[in-house]
């Protein structure tokens, strides 16, 4: 096996199994809240939200300053340092007694966290170029199983060991992650001498001067604000659709996770195909993939209609963000890939904040259907604007 296959691999292992533990707490955020003494349902809805985004309002900003200590001291050292800082974050967070401790805590994770942009800019400097496609896809595919995995084994868990030992667990799942990064990847790590030393206010003014990687900027911003608008009612559009309450709870589960499921699955064939026809085209194919499947769900009239259209959403929405990756990597030199990843790392994590926020708003505003076609002009708006923005002679040479 080659080295670079052998740090994929590697680097998948440890992604997958972090971002399995870190999501192990999602199901029960609102129980553990009325543990440490919470009480009414606002006050736990409002600390839920506000414990729930605590770690992305400090990391998005962050994300941008640990890929720069990255470019100037190795990718891989920053891998290890996110995920035995998330390893220390959970494991007091297992301490906590009041609910204002925990959100201490969570401010205190998003400052530590941060492995995702590192381990980008680590697969793509060792891969071959007409592989690396399919490499950052293989990688996005961990990172989404982690995802979907987690809630469904936290909630096995909590319900035989009660919620505060979960955190330990959390804790374990990532000094794991950790320990098979330090044992089993290699990065060959030259400094590279440059008459001035990068800041964020360098790699922010590259990104912003560059008209591509500006548009591509705003798309992954826009794009995950879109994806994850609905999750604040997705189990409420369970139930409006009228399925029996009985097992309404497990249906929202499937629902939820067969978007997760589809994408991981399919997002290693997006980055196969893309290098093989290009990275400009998948990401066009994707993002009206996006569209056409997210249109029907404001008119499913029962749940089962719904569940195969989240599943072909998560089909094209796995080739939306590697197509993304790659173009930047295309885009950027090598010593100055971890800053540029840890600022669209940033962006991402500005989406997966503002979605559910935005998404809460519009449902109790507008109604549940009406979100959906609010999402479905979103992304409608993004292939047209990533269709004209880029110069069409431009686009096929990437």
């Amino acid at each position: 096996m080659e080295k670079w296959q052998k740090n994929l691999y590697s680097l998948c292992s440890a992604q997958l199994i972090a971002a399995m533990g870190l999501n192990l707490v999602i199901p029960f955020f609102p129980f553990y809240l009325r543990e440490l003494g919470v009480t009414g349902e606002e006050a736990i809805k409002i600390w839920s939200g506000l414990v729930f985004a605590a770690p992305f309002m400090i990391s998005a900003f962050l994300q941008p300053i640990w890929g720069i200590l990255g470019d100037r001291l190795g990718r891989k050292p920053m891998v290890v340092r996110a995920m035995l800082g998330l390893a220390l974050a959970n494991f007091l967070i297992g301490f906590a007694q009041t609910a204002l401790q925990l959100l201490f805590l969570r401010f205190f994770q998003g400052v530590l966290s941060g492995f995702v942009a590192p381990a980008l800019a680590l697969t793509s400097s060792c891969t071959p170029k007409e592989k690396v496609g399919q490499a950052l896809g293989t990688l996005q595919s961990s990172l989404i199983a982690g995802f979907v995995i987690g809630p469904l084994l936290g909630g096995i868990l909590s319900h035989f060991m009660g919620y505060r030992i979960i955190f330990f667990w959390t804790a374990f799942f990532c000094l794991l992650g950790a320990l098979i990064v330090m044992r089993f990847v290699r990065e060959d790590f030259t400094r590279q001498k440059k008459e001035k030393e990068t800041s964020l206010g360098n790699n922010l003014q590259f990104v912003f001067h560059s008209a591509e990687l500006r548009v591509l900027l705003l798309l992954m911003i826009l794009v995950q604000l879109s994806i994850v608008i609905v999750a604040p009612f997705l189990s409420l559009y369970v139930e409006f659709l009228k399925f029996p309450s009985r097992y309404a709870g497990l249906m929202s589960g499937f629902v939820f996770s067969i978007t997760g499921l589809a994408n991981a699955f399919t997002a290693p064939f997006w980055g196969h195909r893309a290098d093989r026809i290009g990275y400009r085209r998948v990401l066009r194919h994707s993002l009206l993939g996006v569209t056409l499947f997210s249109l029907p769900q404001a008119f499913v009239t029962n749940v089962y209609q719904l569940l195969a259209l989240r599943a072909g959403l998560g089909v094209f929405i796995s080739g939306i963000i590697p197509s993304i990756n790659a173009i930047v990597q295309r885009s950027t030199s090598e010593q100055d890939r971890g800053g540029i990843y840890g600022i669209f790392q940033g962006a991402l994590l500005v989406g997966n904040m503002s979605g559910p926020l935005l998404g809460g708003f519009l449902a109790a505003s507008l109604g549940l259907r009406s979100v959906f076609l609010i999402t479905t002009a979103a992304f409608l708006m993004a292939a047209i604007w990533e269709r004209k923005s880029v110069n069409r002679t431009t686009a096929e040479t990437i």
